[in-house]
């Protein structure tokens, strides 16, 4: 299998975050440099947003489902809690900040 290509740019928080994800799992990915709106976002991101996944046939937008993807995909430690009310509790915070502290478009 390939290792995960993340296409966005390393000045971007949420770019940030998923190879954030990458780094503690310890996988090796690649990174591919671009602007907003580029045609390899707007091949993935119907909005051409940033980041977005490609790992072998798989295609992926939007930073939290590429994070639970790269945790359930490779081994090592869980980065997301297998426990429902802790698993829960980390949704509730990543949701806060996603929607009400970091509203950049």
């Amino acid at each position: 299998m390939p290792k995960p290509e993340i296409i966005g740019s390393a000045r971007s928080t949420y770019t940030r975050v998923v190879r954030m994800v990458c780094e503690e799992k310890e996988i090796e990915y690649g990174l591919t440099e671009c602007a907003l709106g580029a045609p390899e976002l707007l091949a993935i991101h119907p909005l051409g947003k940033m980041p977005v996944l490609r790992h072998g046939d798989v295609e992926l937008f939007e930073s939290r489902a590429i994070a639970a993807y790269i945790d359930r995909s490779f081994p090592g430690r869980p980065l997301f809690p297998p426990d429902p009310h802790h698993a829960a509790l980390t949704e509730q915070w990543v949701s806060l900040v996603n929607t009400a502290i970091d509203t950049a478009p």
